[in-house]
């Protein structure tokens, strides 16, 4: 996986619950609603790397889990990552806030 952080006032990470179809813990298939009124929802993202200037780094640190709204990333940065993930820049003052819930109920 290539090496990569953030610059000074941006923030980094990978989509936990992108758009697209995807199975469920329990094995249920959930279908695409992306870009329908129904699909329209909080996205979240594991933070992989926050500058040290970011208006966030006082509060968001590597490995949280931050709550963004629906359609405020960028595309995704290929980094050869072994499970094939992307690294997405966010805009700081776009996140929520930070979730403290167990990462397998966010859908």
């Amino acid at each position: 996986m290539k090496k990569i952080r953030a610059t000074a006032t941006s923030v980094i990470g990978f989509f936990i619950n992108p758009p697209g179809a995807h199975t469920t813990k329990g094995g249920i298939i959930m279908l695409d609603d992306d870009g329908k009124t129904e699909g329209i929802k909080t996205r979240f993202f594991r933070i992989h790397s926050v500058g040290e200037k970011s208006v966030v780094a006082k509060d968001v640190k590597e490995g949280d889990i931050v709550a963004v709204p629906h359609g405020r990333w960028s595309r995704g940065i290929d980094i050869d990552h072994p499970e094939g993930k992307k690294l997405y820049a966010l805009d700081a003052k776009d996140i929520l806030g930070i979730y403290e819930g167990d990462e397998s109920e966010i859908a």
